[in-house]
C-alpha cells in the first residue's frame, strides 16, 4: 500500500476521533454541570421543511437550499484537501528519500 494512502487512512482516523472525542467531551461536561439539555456545540444535523437542512460545525450554523449543493461543495473540499495532502506526502517522501540517495 502506497505511503499517501496510509498517511491519508490516519489522517481520517485522527480527524474522526478528534471530533467524536470532542462530542463525549461536551456530553460529558453537560452531565456534570448540570445544565439543561441543548443542542449539541460540536456538530449536528437538523432538518428543516422542505428540504432544507441546518448544519453546525463548532457552532458556526450554515443553512442549505438544498442537500445536493452542500454534497457538491464538501466533494470539491473533500477532493482539494486530498490532493494538498497526497502531493506534500509526495514532496516529504522525495525529501527523505533524497537524504538517503547516494
Amino acid at each position: 500500500m502506497s505511503v499517501t494512502a496510509k498517511l491519508s487512512g490516519l489522517l481520517v482516523v485522527l480527524l474522526v476521533g478528534v471530533v467524536i472525542g470532542l462530542q463525549t467531551a461536551e456530553r460529558g461536561i453537560s452531565k456534570v454541570s448540570g445544565l439543561p439539555e441543548q443542542q449539541t456545540q460540536t456538530f449536528y444535523i437538523k432538518k428543516m421543511d422542505q428540504g432544507q437542512m441546518e448544519i453546525a460545525v463548532m457552532g458556526k450554523q450554515v443553512k442549505t437550499a438544498g442537500p445536493e449543493k452542500m454534497v457538491n461543495y464538501m466533494s470539491n473540499m473533500g477532493l482539494t484537501l486530498g490532493e494538498t495532502v497526497k502531493k506534500g506526502a509526495k514532496s516529504f517522501v522525495d525529501w527523505v528519500g533524497n537524504m538517503f540517495a547516494p
